[in-house]
Formats: C-alpha cells, structure tokens, sequence
C-alpha cells in the first residue's frame, strides 16, 4: 500500500515544476541529479561551479588530493565566468594543469555543509571531460597533491557522490 501513495504524491511534485517552468516560459524541465542528504530545516545556498574528468593517455583520471578529501579538479564559478572557464581555471590552480575541455557529462547537485563558512550549500556541479595538454606554468595549491588513479579508484576515493557519478558517466574505456 505505501507504493500506491508514493506514485501520486511523485506526479504530483513533477506537475509543479512542468507548470512553473511553463510559468517562467520554459518549455522544457530538466531537474539536475541530487546528492548527499538534504538537512530538515536548513536554507541552502546555491553555488553553481564547473568540474573535469581529466583522462591521460594510459586512461587514468585525476584527483585531487587535499587536507580535506579526494574531489575532481574544479570549482566555484567567478562572476563573468562560463562553467568551463571555472573548470580550466581550477584544475590550473589546484594541480597545475593546462586542460582542454572536450564536452559536457551533465549536471549535478551537491548538497553539503561547509563548516569554515558555516554555510549549507547546494553545489551545482557541471562536469565536463577534459584532457590535459600539459602544466599551466604554476605548481598547485601547496596542500593539493595531484593523483593519477585508474577509473575505479577513483570512485573509491572521491569525497563526493556528484564526483563519483560523473567518473561512472566517463565509464573505464
């Protein structure tokens, strides 16, 4: 029986968003992936930012490893910035990599607590496949440590479920 009550109350939340987006004069509603646990009560930030599934040529992905977690190079979105430009200009600040973006993965949320700026914040990530074409000229944030690891490591180890999807998405070939 309680099947029977989640289908209803399911249309009923995809009604709501055809019809406000029908409202802001949309035509079509794509609602991005969410991941980690929405906290009852909290007001969360939207924070949109561009992220990269760099491959070498041996077929490994780069991470990023920090005092904080293992994540995909990337980042927040700057004012006057595209998704890949904050992308590009992340992996060059996190691990020192020249990347060429070559093409869209999707869109995901991340819902997570930031407890430096004591803030909830609903990371809109756009993630991206790239390639390295070689160093930016810089070395990195000094606590980042740039890893070289096989598709499936990585979903081991990434701090982020939006991280790990996108690495899946990639698949290992």
């Amino acid at each position: 029986m309680a099947n029977r009550a989640v289908l209803p109350m399911a249309i009923s939340i995809l009604q709501c968003l055809f019809v406000a987006a029908k409202i802001g004069g949309m035509t079509t509603v794509k609602v991005p992936r969410v991941f980690g646990t929405t906290v009852h009560g909290a007001n969360y930030v939207l924070r949109p930012g561009g992220y990269c599934v760099i491959r070498s040529s041996t077929g490994k992905i780069a991470v990023v490893k920090t005092p904080a977690g293992c994540f995909l190079p990337g980042g927040g979105q700057e004012k006057g910035e595209t998704l890949e430009d904050a992308a590009t200009r992340e992996a060059a600040e996190e691990c020192g990599l020249a990347i060429q973006i070559r093409s869209r993965i999707g869109v995901a949320d991340e819902l997570v607590y930031s407890a430096d700026e004591r803030t909830y914040f609903r990371k809109r990530c756009a993630f991206f496949r790239a390639e390295a074409i070689g160093p930016d000229g810089g070395r990195g944030e000094l606590d980042h440590v740039l890893l070289w690891l096989t598709p499936d490591e990585a979903v081991r180890q990434l701090s982020h479920e939006s991280q790990r999807w996108a690495v899946r998405s990639v698949g290992s070939a």
